[in-house]
């Protein structure tokens, strides 16, 4: 006995269709799995900051200045790059052939601590072919670049505060003294 025709195509429009809605749930499920799992990182991310932001206060008794000038007149480096002491050994070991009298991106400072593999602590990703930050500081004399909602972290200890910024399209180099 054969299965008449209109039949055949009845079960195969049910299982097609069926197909289609079993996608597109799969890939909700999937797309909220990859969301969280951002937010996951993110949360990890900043709390690496601000733990490093309170070693840092712990041993200069304050926050460290988003653009930090050791000398009047002087090359201007980021509160990122005061941060690299407190990361793991090979980075910290690393900083110490930073030279502050120097631009931050002269090629001794990018040659120092411009491409390592333990940029981690400043990105969104573990992508290490790219030395752009995803986490920015406002300062006192900055004006905010977004006009966007962004997640934010606000590190305090006693009167003392520090804002960071978590910025998904940052363009800035983070090593430069920039937000």
């Amino acid at each position: 006995m054969t299965t008449p025709r209109p039949l055949k195509i009845g079960l195969l429009l049910v299982c097609l269709v069926g197909l289609i809605i079993l996608a597109f749930w799969m890939g909700e499920f999937v797309y909220k799995g990859r969301n969280q799992g951002k937010d996951l990182v993110s949360r990890s991310n900043f709390a690496k900051l601000e733990l490093m932001l309170h070693i840092y206060y712990q041993e200069h008794g304050a926050f460290p200045p988003t653009k930090y000038q050791p000398v009047a007149g002087g090359p201007m480096h980021s509160w990122r790059v005061l941060l690299v002491p407190h990361t793991t050994s090979p980075f910290a070991e690393s900083h110490s052939k930073y030279n502050y009298s120097q631009e931050w991106n002269s090629p001794n400072n990018l040659q120092a601590l411009g491409r390592m593999p333990y940029f981690r602590y400043f990105r969104m990703d573990d992508d290490e072919n790219t030395d752009i930050t995803n986490y920015l500081a406002i300062g006192d004399d900055d004006e905010w670049p977004v006009k966007k909602p962004l997640r934010s972290r606000l590190v305090t200890k006693g009167k003392d505060r520090f804002l960071i910024v978590e910025d998904p399209d940052s363009q800035i180099h983070w090593m430069e003294p920039k937000y």
